[in-house]
């Protein structure tokens, strides 16, 4: 207790000592309160013509502001300027980036691949203006094309980049067709719109549109993100007429597979527990949208494919709770957002956690929004391969909530029919609230579960996950109180639940800030305390993170000691079972022990991190890491009743070869001794990947896996998988795929898949 109270009392002195910004004060910059006029096209401006010219806006005039520096919390050191325009079928926006002292990183080639390791451009843009229909579009000094949607992970439409580079400036032209993004109805209409802009070799983020809240991060991975939308601009004055909102509206698609496959494994694939195991093979199937209005659709799927490989995740390292995966199914992703409503998230908790619905046979969905709602409601039905159980689910989600997040409800649940498991039914609300002048954030949340489903674990009744915090969240730090209440067997059967019967507080802190010498720092403090129904500490954690980018590429990346304490119980009477609570192969469980709480046991999983990295967020990063501590009880199986002192290497690195290669290495271990016994065991894993960009839309990977040892939790074996994709003119696709990279072994089975596209965009 006195380690963990000087931790508290150093974070809140260096909070409190923490400056903002390089020189101590934030400038003026563009905010949520701005309106920027919309000017319209007149003639369309061309993809290849020179920037700026009389052509993007009356008297060739840039849109007003300057950008900010997002990593260094200071003014951005490179001018960029920005014209944008729109007409009844397209935006247009043009940029001219100056970059004097830093080389312009343009290695990429291939569309989609390798976002963040060059210098980007991109618009982003909001045309509900309420945060709920939001789009980033993304170009490279070569014309390399990116593009998120927060309602579809999946989005990739046509559009048009062109690029080019003079000495130390670049430019680049963007023409976006409306009918990719969703267009409401009514005139005139005001979105909202930020710009950003990426220096890969200094591994710094610019954002036109500023509010002190907003949040560095990695490419991908926290930046740009959509959170961020309620601090955008506003781009007011669009008038939309008929033939604008005609050639908007989006066309129905559809995407049909033919899929062949040979080898001896030709059967075998991931099933919803991660395992790998016999499958019959669907050789075609179908996925389509058809817009009901420009911005709610119908969604189907018949036989959908589950074959894919794109996602590799394979892990050695120990964790204490399971693992979320994520979802790239297209029925599941288009809309994903819309139907997980919950917008309290102060836990990994959701009702509906699609990469646990395994292979199914049919769905049918409805998703959209309008005005200030967002909602979504679908229905699949299938069967389970594993288990011979047969399942037909219902999920909806719904949402309203205003721009600037000062006020928004939602609810969300799941009706689940299984044959074999039984009916489950979970049903969520919840509310949130935000003051901007004084940053202070609220927020309720209650799910409630029942079905028979529940009751093969408790007798009756029903079972809840109630949650609620107070927040204060200022530009350089934040303060969060939060009290959970997860009843025995919470667990909703399509959810995704990391533990049940706590209840009680949990705290965090984050301070941020730059010096002279500091690019940026985070500093990051968590802890919590939950007890089960028998009174007993059942969850207890305590984090302190130190995460610092110098100004000499150096980087640390999450410094700091994690302590926590989780509580297991017998799942039998010892007694009736002929032995003590002392027999190791008594059969156990993390998640609950209610009513009897049999043999109550409390296992640490202690770990200190010392990571560093250089480099990070440019083209050429390299991140090692060490991790020691107690951690877990017996993961060696030697029967020692006692934990293991664990130790975990990482070390991995990427960079381009040449202007059509990249290589990715890696290399991990997990090294564990039981403290008791003396024993040691390990498990070491060494990855290889090469990437060839062999045209705008054309690539191949291949990959080398091998995991030596029993020490950690992956089964140990040599994997060696390979992938090639091209996207055709006409948006079809061709896939080919030997084995894949998340198995624990080689798999002998060669994959093609020819996708036929109809219709709309891909993801629209």
């Amino acid at each position: 207790m006195m380690r963990k109270t000087a931790y508290i009392a150093m974070l809140a002195f260096l909070l409190a000592a923490a400056p903002f910004g390089a020189n101590g004060t934030a400038r003026a910059a563009v905010t949520m309160d701005d309106a920027i006029p919309a000017v319209a096209a007149s003639p369309a401006p061309s993809p290849s013509g020179p920037v700026p010219s009389p052509a993007w806006a009356p008297g060739a005039m840039p849109v007003p502001g300057g950008f900010f520096d997002l990593t260094t919390r200071g003014k951005a050191p490179m001018a960029t300027s920005v014209w944008m325009l729109y007409d009844a079928r397209n935006l247009y926006v043009a940029f001219k980036c100056e970059q004097r002292g830093t080389p312009i990183a343009a290695g990429q080639t291939t569309n989609d691949v390798g976002f963040g390791l060059d210098d980007f451009v991109g618009v982003g843009v909001d045309t509900s203006g309420v945060g709920t229909d939001a789009y980033y579009f993304e170009t490279t000094p070569r014309g390399v094309r990116y593009e998120q949607a927060n309602e579809n992970s999946r989005y990739r439409p046509a559009w048009q980049a062109t690029a080019s580079v003079n000495g130390s400036e670049w430019t680049a032209v963007l023409i976006i067709p409306l009918n990719v993004m969703r267009i409401h109805a009514g005139s005139p209409q005001s979105w909202r719109i930020n710009f950003v802009r990426n220096v890969a070799n200094k591994a710094e983020h610019y954002t036109w549109a500023y509010n002190g809240v907003m949040q560095d991060g990695s490419i991908g991975n926290g930046w740009p993100n959509f959170f961020d939308t309620r601090y955008w601009a506003s781009w007011s004055g669009i008038r939309v007429s008929g033939d604008m909102l005609r050639a908007a509206r989006p066309k129905p698609r559809a995407e049909i597979y033919g899929l062949e496959s040979v080898g001896s494994d030709r059967k075998m694939f991931q099933q919803a527990n991660g395992l790998f195991a016999p499958q019959n093979v669907r050789v075609a199937g179908v996925d389509l949208t058809y817009p009901i209005t420009p911005t709610i659709n119908f969604v189907g799927t018949l036989n959908p494919d589950y074959s894919n490989v794109e996602i590799d995740q394979q892990t050695i390292a120990p964790q204490e709770f399971r693992r979320s995966l994520q979802e790239y199914r297209p029925f599941f992703s288009q809309g994903a957002s819309f139907i997980n409503a919950d917008a309290a998230a102060i836990n990994n908790n959701v009702v509906f956690y699609s990469p646990g619905v395994g292979p199914f046979d049919r769905g049918a969905k409805v998703e959209g929004t309008f005005g200030k709602q967002s909602f979504g409601v679908l229905n699949f039905s299938g069967f389970d391969n594993l288990s011979g159980n047969e399942f037909h689910d219902t999920a909806y989600g719904y949402k309203h909530a205003l721009q600037n997040r000062t006020f928004l409800y939602w609810a969300d649940g799941v009706v689940a029919h299984h044959g074999l498991a039984g009916d489950d039914t979970t049903n969520e609300f919840g509310i949130a609230g935000r003051n901007l002048k004084t940053g202070f954030v609220w927020a309720l949340d209650n799910a409630s579960e029942h079905g028979s489903w529940l009751q093969n674990f408790l007798s009756g009744g029903t079972a809840h996950n109630s949650n609620g915090f107070v927040d204060v969240h200022k530009q350089n730090y934040e303060w969060n109180l939060a009290y959970e209440d997860i009843s025995p067997y919470y667990n909703p059967i399509d959810g995704f639940t990391a533990n049940s019967d706590i209840r009680g507080p949990s705290l965090f802190t984050w301070g941020a800030g730059a010096t002279p010498y500091i690019k940026n720092y985070q500093m990051f403090l968590n802890a919590d305390r939950f007890t089960d129904r028998s009174g007993a500490v059942h969850q207890a954690d305590f984090g302190l993170s130190l995460n610092a980018t110098f100004k000499n590429g150096f980087s640390i990346n999450g410094l700091g000691p994690g302590i926590g304490e989780l509580r297991s119980y017998a799942l039998t009477d010892p007694a009736a079972l002929g032995t003590t609570c002392g027999d190791p192969a008594l059969p156990r469980s993390y998640f609950t022990g209610y009513p009897t709480y049999f043999c109550g046991r409390t296992d640490t999983f202690n770990f200190m991190q010392l990571p560093f990295g250089y480099g990070d967020g440019t083209p050429t990063p390299v991140d090692a890491a060490v991790l020691f501590g107690r951690f877990g009880y017996g993961m060696l199986g030697d029967g020692d009743n006692g934990p293991d002192y664990v130790h975990l290497y990482t070390l991995s690195t990427s960079r381009p070869i040449g202007r059509f290669l990249s290589l990715g290495l890696e290399y991990d271990g997990t090294f564990e001794r039981g403290i008791a016994s003396g024993m040691f065991d390990s498990q070491w894993l060494r990855r290889v990947s090469i990437g060839a960009q062999l045209g705008h839309d054309e690539n191949l990977t291949l990959s080398l896996r091998a995991i030596n040892g029993n020490g950690g939790f992956a089964l140990p074996g040599t994997d060696v998988a390979a992938a090639y994709h091209r996207r055709f003119r006409n948006g079809d696709e061709i896939f080919m795929n030997f084995g894949t990279p998340a198995a624990p072994r080689t798999l002998n089975r060669f994959i093609v898949k020819y996708l036929f596209r109809f219709g709309g965009e891909a993801g629209t």
